[in-house]
């Protein structure tokens, strides 16, 4: 296990001296009610002066998807500000709120997370993605403003993690799962790095963490072999408990497909915002499904 998280975490560490050192900040919520839902995440690289803000917003089966890298000044670890002028992050409490704003031609959105359980470390993992993690719980609010002059309210549970140390982006495979429920949340990953499955994460409430030691995944696919559009998921946890749940997009278009060239080959991330029926429960949620595959050069 990583040191326990503090408060002191939601800012920026000092880096290590590794090219690959890198500090991620990401949310992303589900509006049930509208079928609006989206991700965003800011990765900062302060070793190679650059950082990485992504934003991706879905509604009535379209994508807004927004990525920019720019230049960044020397770390600050008390930074609590974290913008290209575009998107921003203000840090309003550690742990409890943070406020999130982005403009451009195509929309304007201006939101808060608000927390309402809390953080779940994660410890190191495999070793090849974070060297400190936590996610945690909450609820996103705010409203979305469409060119056309539509106003739609944002009001849905999400999930936000925050990840520091050397990143290697291509492993063998991931697999990362959140679901909300209304009195508890499931966040967790899948890691294989050389054969071997690396789990971390589980089920947190207000009161209550159950961490997970296994997942079984089945991705499945519609028309396109390399797109999936659900999930069959079991988790099996350190109490011996399992949950089944079986997840689809929240709509056609709720998902992002990103790719990266490597020496030895690409990496294709598919990250889809789902609505998941807990088979063992009864229960129905929101969440994240989310894979990465890498594929080496032949």
């Amino acid at each position: 296990m990583s040191h326990p998280i503090t408060v002191a975490d939601d800012y920026r560490h000092v880096p290590e001296n590794k090219t690959d050192w890198r500090e991620s900040y990401y949310f992303n919520f589900v509006n049930h009610d509208n079928k609006t839902s989206g991700f965003t995440t800011i990765g900062i690289l302060p070793n190679l002066k650059k950082a990485e803000f992504v934003l991706a917003f879905f509604f009535e089966d379209k994508q807004t998807v927004y990525f920019n890298e720019k230049e960044i000044p020397t770390n600050d670890s008390t930074q609590g500000v974290l913008s290209d002028n575009t998107l921003i992050y203000r840090l309003a409490e550690p742990m409890q709120k943070w406020d999130i704003s982005f403009s451009n031609k195509n929309l304007e959105l201006q939101m808060q997370w608000k927390a309402r359980f809390p953080p779940f470390d994660f410890g190191e993992c495999s070793g090849t993605s974070w060297k400190g993690h936590f996610e945690q719980s909450g609820i996103m609010k705010g409203e979305a403003r469409l060119p056309d002059g539509r106003r739609i309210p944002i009001n849905g549970y999400g999930q936000r993690d925050k990840s520091w140390g050397p990143r290697n982006w291509h492993i063998e495979q991931w697999f990362a799962f959140h679901a909300q429920f209304e009195t508890y949340a499931i966040g967790l990953r899948r890691d294989a790095v050389k054969g071997i499955q690396h789990v971390s994460g589980g089920a947190a409430s207000e009161n209550k963490q159950k961490p997970a030691s296994g997942v079984d995944v089945e991705a499945i696919y519609g028309s396109d072999p390399q797109l999936p559009i659900g999930a069959l998921t079991t988790i099996k946890y350190d109490n011996g408990e399992e949950t089944r749940l079986s997840s689809v997009l929240v709509s056609p278009k709720s998902y992002a497909n990103f790719s990266r060239d490597f020496p030895n080959g690409t990496t294709q991330l598919f990250e889809g915002m789902a609505i998941h029926d807990c088979l063992t429960t009864g229960e129905k949620g929101t969440g994240l499904i989310e894979f990465l595959f890498t594929h080496p050069k032949p």
